[in-house]
Formats: C-alpha cells, structure tokens, sequence
C-alpha cells in the first residue's frame, strides 16, 4: 500500500475541520430557513384571523337594533337564547339610541323569564319570577342580558364583556 495517497495528520484535521464547518453553515442556514418559514406562517395566520374578527366583529345594524341574547345564570356558557323585538326591521341602517335598545332587551328577557324559559319548578299560576336582570355588550355590539345582583361595570367585565356602548 502507498502511504503517499493517504493524508497525513494535519491534512486530515483540516479535512475534518472543513466539513464539520460546512456541516455548521448548512445547519445555520437550515434553521433560518425554519424559522422564517414558521414566522411567515404565524404571520399569515395572525392576518387571517384579524381579518376574520374584522369581518365578523360587528353585526349588521338591524341585528344590533333587534337582536338579544338572554342567558339563565350570569355565565356565558349558560342556557341561553336569543329574541327578535317586535316590530323590528332587520334590514335597518339607522341605529337604534342605545337606551331604547337597553329597555327592550330587558323587557324581552324578563318576559322569557317570566313564562318560566329558566325556571327548574313548575309554577302553580305558570308565572314565574323575574330577577334582577343586568345588559352587557357582545363583541359583535348586540345586547345580553343576564340575571345578576352585580352592577353591570362588574358583571360585563368578568363575563369578558363590556358595558353597553353606542
């Protein structure tokens, strides 16, 4: 066997060295490349979902002028439904002054209470209990209303809600 063909020790350290740095710049290079590709996606999903709150943050006039949500215990994830005030036009563009809006949406779910909608006993007349009843803002600007003893400054910020607002 020839030794000549062979390298020597150093030349075969610098091979060494050579490759592992190549190895290092081609791993560098790799995780830039995964980690600009994870923030671009993270980035597109952070666009797609503002622009889906965006869309979906409002609700159409008529709805915020006519639409409520009355719920049967101070939880969002409670028994709930939701009513349309009578004689209301959906297709409205004009809003409705948010006191009104206050009123009917309390006018509504008490009478829903008052059927007995949330009651778990029969009642011996079929009239039922109204509690005190507290209205809050959905994110989408339409009413829930919610039986509480809280004010609303209170009760709409534990529910993650806001108070009612033009």
């Amino acid at each position: 066997m020839n030794r000549s063909l062979l390298p020597d020790t150093a030349e075969f350290e610098r091979m060494k060295q050579n490759l592992l740095t190549t190895v290092a710049a081609l791993d560098v290079q790799r995780k830039r490349r995964h980690r600009i590709t994870a923030i671009s996606v993270a980035g597109a999903l952070v666009l797609a979902t503002t622009a889906g709150a965006i869309m979906i943050a409002s609700a159409p006039q008529g709805q915020i002028n006519y639409l409520m949500d009355c719920y049967g215990a101070a939880d969002m994830n409670s028994l709930h439904g939701s009513s349309v005030y009578l004689p209301g036009n959906p297709e409205e563009k004009t809003p409705t002054p948010l006191a009104e809006r206050i009123r009917l949406a309390v006018d509504m779910c008490g009478a829903s209470w008052q059927v007995g909608t949330f009651a778990d006993t029969e009642s011996a007349d079929g009239v039922y209990p109204v509690p005190a009843l507290v209205t809050c803002q959905l994110p989408d600007r339409r009413l829930a209303v919610f039986p509480s003893q809280r004010p609303p400054e209170e009760l709409c910020v534990s529910l993650g809600l806001t108070t009612p607002h033009d």
